[in-house]
């Protein structure tokens, strides 16, 4: 995801100026603007299913169909394959999981995992958990309030969800997700990284990461505004 969204902020900065460049003849590059609002849309807006607008909105409540459509949907978006190779990358420059290795072999059996531990993830903390325990997995999004409201409402939503009738509750769903796709990834990370302790900072760095995650759901909106303005 960083180096796409690297290179249309770089985008983004070249069509500005070139519009500044042509004020003198009126025109303006309006494709190579709309094209880079699309590709943001896409990398961005595709798991909007995801997020609903007003933390106190209500909303009908997915039935259990609903809710694994939202992880088919997030997790065929292709940015989600982009973005695990780069992630992989970045693992193989690290040397994380080094029992992998380098060279093409190591990077393949990053990559495998990365995804594995994208498709456990959504599949038990969106669509299964959720379904079975009536809570909402979509995040309700404050939009208004200071800054640190806001990061505050987006980080206790990893503690605390919405149920399907609309109640607040313990989010046992995203701590049970997060055990259950930590657990499964010992089968086939490397044997150095199957032990308790392992499994509790997987765990614990997949709830952070999802918090961190929220964080993005709640000022991606402003980000762009501020990115490319209010027009449709």
């Amino acid at each position: 995801m960083g180096v796409p969204v690297l290179c249309l902020a770089a985008l983004n900065a070249q069509t500005a100026q070139t519009d500044q460049d042509s004020g003198a003849s009126g025109k303006v590059d309006t494709g190579t603007k709309q094209l880079e609002k699309k590709v943001f849309d896409l990398a961005l807006n595709v798991p909007a299913a995801l997020v609903v607008e007003g933390k106190d909105t209500k909303v009908a409540p997915l039935t259990a169909t609903q809710k694994f459509r939202i992880v088919g949907k997030s997790f065929f978006n292709p940015f989600t394959f982009v973005g695990t190779a780069f992630e992989a990358g970045i693992d193989q420059a690290s040397d994380v999981h080094h029992g992998y290795g380098q060279g093409a072999g190591g990077y393949g059996k990053r990559y495998g995992a990365d995804i594995a531990d994208t498709a456990t993830a959504q599949f038990f903390g969106v669509g299964l958990l959720p379904s079975v325990l009536h809570t909402d997995p979509r995040y309700f999004r404050a939009g208004t309030g200071s800054f640190f409201t806001r990061a505050s409402h987006a980080a206790s939503r990893v503690l605390l969800t919405r149920t399907d009738s609309g109640r607040h509750v313990f989010n046992a769903a995203e701590v049970l997700g997060s055990a259950a796709s930590s657990g499964i990834s010992r089968a086939y990370y490397p044997d150095d990284e199957r032990t308790a302790g392992d499994f509790a900072y997987s765990m614990g760095s997949r709830i952070a990461f999802d918090a961190v995650y929220n964080l993005a759901k709640e000022f991606w909106p402003d980000l762009r505004r501020h990115l490319f303005g209010s027009g449709k």
